[in-house]
């Protein structure tokens, strides 16, 4: 799936295929308010985040993005997991490893 095929889901199609389809790169919890729990997910050539609101129980966002730099608003969660990532966009066929 490329990235403008996946813009143009509607929204339960889009959280059916990242939880049917796509591994789940990181996972955590922000620790400021307010307090979201947040799923980054890989998917063919780009990464989704998806964003859900712990407080009022709903997804806030479903955020495309295609370089690692766009988790840098996250750098204290995802120190670990950068690397990870990192290594799957250097990799020529990352989704052959997962």
């Amino acid at each position: 799936m490329t990235q403008h095929d996946f813009e143009h889901l509607f929204y339960v199609e889009k959280l059916q295929h990242l939880t049917e389809n796509c591994p789940e790169v990181a996972k955590f919890i922000t620790w400021y308010q307010p307090t979201r729990h947040i799923t980054v997910y890989a998917v063919e050539n780009f990464y989704v985040e998806l964003v859900f609101d712990l407080g009022k129980r709903k997804v806030e966002a479903i955020n495309v993005f295609d370089t690692v730099d766009y988790l840098a608003k996250y750098r204290s969660f995802m120190a670990n997991v950068e690397g990870e990532i990192r290594g799957l966009v250097n990799d020529p066929s990352p989704f052959d490893n997962l």
